[in-house]
């Protein structure tokens, strides 16, 4: 029989999530994402920490520099922009 391999766990693709203290919708986004840590490595940061540009934005989902989502998330939005956003890269050839 052969062996296993979990391999491709370490390459999962990781999104930030930004959000603030004392915010209720950020709490709430945090446990919206639900199946996505099977897809994503997923960080928190602390829009205090280089993110203040999102500062009235927040609960925001970013991958790189591109925002897959924010406010009220949605799985199914940052999973479909995460797929449409490497499409494009892929289309174009670029590092967008």
């Amino acid at each position: 029989m052969s062996k296993v391999s979990f391999d491709y766990i370490r390459d999962m693709p990781t999104i930030r999530i930004v959000v603030t203290e004392n915010c209720e919708i950020c709490d709430k986004g945090l446990k919206s994402l639900g199946y996505l840590n099977n897809l994503f490595t997923i960080q928190k940061v602390d829009v205090e920490d280089g993110y203040e540009e999102f500062l009235l934005r927040v609960p925001v989902v970013l991958y790189g520099k591109k925002v897959l989502d924010e406010g009220i998330l949605s799985q199914f939005n940052i999973v479909k922009n995460f797929l449409k956003y490497n499409t494009l890269k892929i289309l174009l050839h670029m590092d967008i």
